[in-house]
């Protein structure tokens, strides 16, 4: 038995059209709600990603806030041991009559000092050469900032009449614990007035902290030409 559709096929058209019509609505407002949402979402998600990065920010500027403080300190802290290390330098550990005294009692009989010269130097940076050449360089900006300590080196010229008399006095420098490494420069032959005497030349270095009960034992133990 076969149907037969009495409704005209203008009406059935129409009716198909507005169908499709309503179905591209309900699809344009399902994309449309997609839309809006993953919209929604990113903008949360800009936000949130700002808010964290201002924080961030802050943080930083905080960080280097107290950074520059901390270089600051560190500024005033070397400027005051510099003025501690400059004070300590003008206050002389070792009375200089002290090492007058064991100059003059180190000397033998017949010879004379003609000069005695005290100069302060700063110690001096040995970089092992064995290193690369950034670890060196390194090893030296350490050294930089770290400030050597003064070394203070005695010159002393005199005069004797042999050379036995200069090997007296550098022998018994050698055990006077004011002083260390006493080294001739040159011992050599001159003329005054009719006389031939020698003139030496004697260079050592004043120990930094030298312990005074020795120290004056020293002092009471060196005796013209007596090198023990």
């Amino acid at each position: 038995m076969s149907l037969i559709n009495l409704l005209p096929d203008d009406y059935l058209r129409r009716k198909a059209q507005r169908r499709a019509n309503w179905l591209c609505i309900g699809l344009f407002a399902v994309v449309m709600v997609a839309v809006l949402t993953a919209a929604a979402i990113s903008e949360r998600s800009y936000r949130y990603t700002r808010e964290v990065s201002q924080n961030v920010n802050a943080a930083y500027a905080e960080a280097e806030k107290r950074i520059q403080e901390l270089q600051g300190l560190e500024v005033r802290r070397a400027k005051m041991y510099e003025k501690a290390n400059r004070t300590a330098a003008l206050l002389e550990k070792m009375p200089r009559s002290n090492i007058m005294a064991a100059l003059t009692n180190a000397l033998p009989e017949g010879a004379s000092l003609v000069k005695v010269e005290l100069k302060m130097t700063r110690a001096t940076v040995v970089v092992n050469k064995s290193l690369g050449k950034y670890d060196q360089e390194k090893a030296k900006t350490a050294a930089a900032v770290k400030e050597q300590p003064r070394v203070a080196t005695l010159t002393i010229t005199g005069m004797a009449g042999t050379d036995v008399e200069v090997a007296r006095f550098i022998a018994c420098m050698a055990q006077c614990p004011l002083v260390e490494t006493p080294e001739l420069i040159y011992s050599q032959e001159k003329k005054v007035g009719d006389s031939a005497v020698r003139e030496f030349q004697v260079i050592m270095q004043v120990r930094p902290e030298p312990e005074p009960p020795k120290c004056a034992t020293a002092l009471a133990s060196v005796r013209l030409g007596d090198p023990s």
